[in-house]
């Protein structure tokens, strides 16, 4: 028998965010969730200190994370604002 244990898969951006066990997330992660480099969110937060308007980043230590919690909200306000400008 193989004693081996499975790899497993990291979880996927959609699975990160839905996660409502998880309350942050590495800046790695959350560049996975928007769709961009994991340079331009660190690039972002190290002219900002956010990763997007209105989510900042903080420091634990020696991990930079991100709330789940204001990208969920940041994402819900800018799809609001998008359907807003939507042309019907």
């Amino acid at each position: 028998m193989n004693d081996k244990p499975r790899a497993t898969q990291p979880p996927t951006p959609a699975e990160l965010l839905n996660d409502h066990t998880r309350v942050c997330v590495s800046i790695s992660q959350a560049a996975q969730i928007l769709g961009v480099a994991k340079s331009t969110a660190h690039a972002a937060y190290t002219k900002t200190g956010c990763i997007i308007e209105g989510v900042p980043v903080m420091r634990v230590g020696a991990r930079l994370v991100v709330s789940l919690g204001a990208l969920r909200t940041a994402l819900a306000h800018m799809e609001s604002a998008e359907a807003e400008r939507a042309p019907f």
